[in-house]
């Protein structure tokens, strides 16, 4: 039995593998004082799907840019296998959209850290575009870690080199 398998059938197979919503962290002190000093690694950002079917937009005007985000695991979800529920202060906002959420949900269901937080929104414009977000992966900081990614940002290749935030064409 793999490490996955064995925590959903301890914790039950519906347990959330990702923070817990900030309300929930509050009454733990020191839950989270590990990810002080860590790596916030870049790992997805796009629109918030279906954002107009939930609560998006009733709470659009409160929601500012830099606003922290959970992210939920919907094990259950009839329509997507690999869901990834988006919440703001308790309310639901829509999903990281069906085709791109896979990897993320891989490592929500592999016990890896994931924080999210809301880039823009648009209140003007459709609501399929009104709330754009990023995902970072948590990595814990150590020394060895940093050699690692001290030596993958001074190669020449470095993947995120070729991005179109730096420079590249991807």
């Amino acid at each position: 039995m793999d490490r996955l398998s064995f925590l959903r059938n301890l914790l039950g197979s519906t347990a959330l593998l990702t923070l817990p919503p900030r309300e929930l962290i509050a009454e733990q002190p020191g839950l989270l004082d590990w990810t002080e000093e860590c790596e916030m690694l870049h790992a997805w950002e796009g629109y918030v799907k279906g954002f107009r079917f939930h609560a998006g937009p009733k709470v659009l005007a409160r929601i500012k840019e830099e606003d922290e985000l959970d992210l939920l695991r919907e094990y259950d979800n009839e329509h997507d296998p690999d869901a990834v529920a988006v919440y703001w202060q308790g309310h639901k906002l829509g999903y990281l959209p069906m085709q791109e959420n896979i990897t993320l949900a891989n490592l929500i269901d592999h016990g890896m850290k994931l924080s999210a937080y809301v880039i823009y929104t648009q209140p003007e414009e459709e609501p399929w575009v009104q709330c754009f977000i990023g995902v970072q992966l948590i990595v814990p900081s150590n020394p060895s870690f940093q050699r690692y990614l001290d030596d993958y940002m001074e190669r020449p290749d470095a993947g995120y080199k070729q991005h179109r935030h730096y420079g590249g064409e991807g």
